[in-house]
């Protein structure tokens, strides 16, 4: 069940000859569906999505945008942008070229020639920068527009990582400590080592009773005035973290617009476009700093433990944690949780 199927809808998005037939794209479609769609979209909304898209294709064939629901008329241009990039993106390599008993035959026309080898190149960095962007721009007007009554599969997902619990659950939320160009699909491949480095390193910052007092709230949406003023304090030391642990399993691409994080094709794979290990290194020395350097993932965990030495009779949790102990002479000091033998997690 595509999200797209008529040759009209790619011209919508795309400069495409006008002799290219809907059939020839189909393959790449269904490809680039599976690899793309369903990982920005979750498979239950996909499917519900696909569901919905066939039914209105069957009521107007012509113009299945006519018989799709309002919410869906203003979703599905956003889908099948992305989805139009990302199939050309797999069929350009592959659409003058035939497999067969004879082999591997390129074809030409009678007055038209295959587009050098450069010049596909640089469509397929085009395409894929196109296709990026705009899957970024679904995914984040599913994050502003979802809701228990609009996109609720989407909404009631793990997708939707805003009732998930974490204290960074949104790009928006990461995008403020560092630099990610706003990539939704950046984030989530911080997701998994901002979830290590909240549940291993600052948990045991806070104590696990407040860590979890924390997480009820976020999942309930009912964050107390005391506890915002904590995740603020969290939330650069939770996405300078999982930045500096991931960045050296991450091909992305350093300039002056921050991070730009390419799709796994191996086609684009030039090293003219990712960064390079000293790139990578000399970002991470800045992610991780040092108590005197303000910008730094140190730093900020300085000011949480400083705050919460400044403030503990506002966190009984904390303060009957142990990890925080008074002494009369000099004052109060921050003593950090021992590891757990069995969380197998140091940090050096």
């Amino acid at each position: 069940m595509p999200l797209i199927s008529i040759i009209s809808e790619y011209k919508k998005y795309l400069a495409i000859d006008a002799n290219t037939k809907v059939a020839s794209l189909n393959p790449f479609r269904d490809e680039a569906e599976q690899l793309y769609m369903v990982d920005l979209l979750g498979q239950a909304f996909y499917d519900e999505l696909a569901v919905a898209y066939a039914a209105a294709v069957v009521a107007t064939p012509n113009d299945p945008f006519a018989s799709l629901s309002a919410p869906n008329k203003l979703l599905f241009p956003l889908i099948q942008r992305a989805l139009a990039y990302y199939t050309l993106l797999l069929a350009m390599p592959h659409l003058n070229v035939t497999v067969g008993e004879l082999g591997t035959r390129q074809h030409r026309g009678e007055d038209s020639d295959p587009a050098p080898r450069w010049k596909e190149e640089k469509m397929l960095i085009s395409y894929l920068k196109s296709a990026d962007t705009h899957a970024d721009k679904l995914l984040a007007y599913l994050e502003a527009n979802a809701s228990g009554s609009n996109y609720a599969t989407w909404f009631n997902s793990t997708s939707n990582t805003k009732k998930s619990g974490i204290v960074v659950y949104s790009t928006a939320i990461a995008s403020k400590y560092i630099d990610i160009n706003e990539s939704r699909r950046i984030y989530k491949k911080l997701l998994p080592k901002i979830k290590e480095v909240e549940v291993r390193i600052v948990a045991k910052q806070l104590g696990d009773a407040q860590y979890q007092q924390i997480v009820t709230q976020l999942k309930a949406g009912t964050l107390s005035a005391n506890n915002k003023l904590l995740t603020d304090l969290m939330e650069p030391i939770i996405a300078k973290r999982a930045l500096y642990m991931q960045l050296p399993f991450m091909r992305v691409q350093i300039d002056g617009g921050g991070l730009w994080l390419y799709s796994d094709l191996d086609e684009v794979r030039k090293k003219d476009f990712l960064a390079d290990k000293h790139s990578i290194e000399e970002l991470r020395e800045q992610l991780e700093g040092d108590e005197d350097d303000a910008i730094g993932f140190i730093a900020d965990e300085a000011r949480l433990n400083q705050y919460l030495l400044d403030n503990i009779d506002t966190y009984p949790l904390v303060k009957a944690s142990g990890i925080y102990t008074s002494q009369p002479d000099p004052g109060p000091t921050w003593r950090p949780a021992d590891p757990n033998p069995d969380d197998k997690f140091f940090v050096v």
